[in-house]
């Protein structure tokens, strides 16, 4: 389970014939009258599961809420009940405050990506041994749908990066300087014969290598690593994404081979 979390928070006093919603990123918390009380239910539209919190404070007149820190765990496109509030004497009016947020609930070691459905993918660079320094579900920003299985891979400016899987090259930057505008930098983006895409972000400035609609097969070089965009060191951000609901998601993979303790293939080492 990541420490991942997504924070929303949600103040309010029980009013008649309350339906509040709570929401970002496909999960929410639905808060409706239920006869005297209240039931607070979290609503999970990710393909992934959550972890649920819910914490209530200075309440008044209110039952069903234990220690205050309720936590649930939501499947993947499902809801759950979290919580039925009830008033303690009836004829009083119920108030409360409360705060809702969640977190990915899933384990971001790197066998659990061994599970990930669809062909491995090569390592899309050449040389060092380097390493992952931030794997899926990481605390500084691998934390949206869009970004939730990505990898960073720290390596020096100017390693050669080549393509981990065959496509077509569909998008691509290769004029950016530094930090803005592009949080992603100078980036390249192949579409698979699946539909999915991989993408690999902060590429040196004028170092990309292929053009849009370049068909492009695993291994040829697409340009340089880099500190582009919103990136804290030299390092190479890869991600598998396929279309959904009109935008784009991470989606778990697997590479045909450990990221570290490889030899240096730059050296020519077996």
């Amino acid at each position: 389970m990541t420490t991942l979390r997504f924070a929303l928070c949600l103040l309010m006093t029980a009013t008649p014939f309350l339906a509040s919603l709570a929401h970002a990123q496909g999960v929410r918390l639905v808060v409706k009258r239920e006869g005297q009380g209240e039931a607070m239910i979290v609503r999970n539209d990710l393909d992934v599961p959550v972890r649920a919190v819910l914490r209530i404070d200075r309440p008044v007149n209110v039952s069903g809420i234990g220690k205050g820190v309720i936590q649930r765990t939501v499947a993947p496109r499902s809801q759950v009940r979290i919580a039925s509030l009830r008033k303690r004497k009836a004829g009083f009016p119920m108030m409360y405050k409360h705060a809702f947020s969640y977190r990915l609930h899933y384990s971001p070691e790197p066998g659990a990506l061994a599970t990930a459905e669809g062909p491995p993918y090569e390592l899309p660079w050449r040389g060092g041994p380097f390493r992952i320094s931030q794997g899926a579900g990481g605390d500084f920003s691998h934390n949206t749908p869009k970004g939730r299985y990505a990898v960073d891979i720290a390596m020096p400016p100017g390693t050669p990066i080549v393509a981990a899987r065959g496509g077509e090259v569909v998008d691509l930057e290769s004029g950016q300087a530094g930090r803005w505008p592009n949080p992603s930098g100078n980036f390249v983006r192949i579409r698979h014969d699946d539909g999915t895409e991989s993408a690999y972000l902060h590429l040196q400035r004028r170092s990309v290598a292929v053009k849009v609609g370049q068909k492009v097969a695993t291994g040829t070089l697409l340009g340089r690593s880099g500190n582009t965009g919103r990136s804290t060191g030299p390092h190479l951000h890869f991600v598998v994404q396929k279309p959904h609901a009109g935008d784009l998601v991470s989606i778990p993979f697997r590479f045909s081979r450990p990221v570290d303790s490889l030899p240096n293939f730059a050296m020519g080492e077996p």
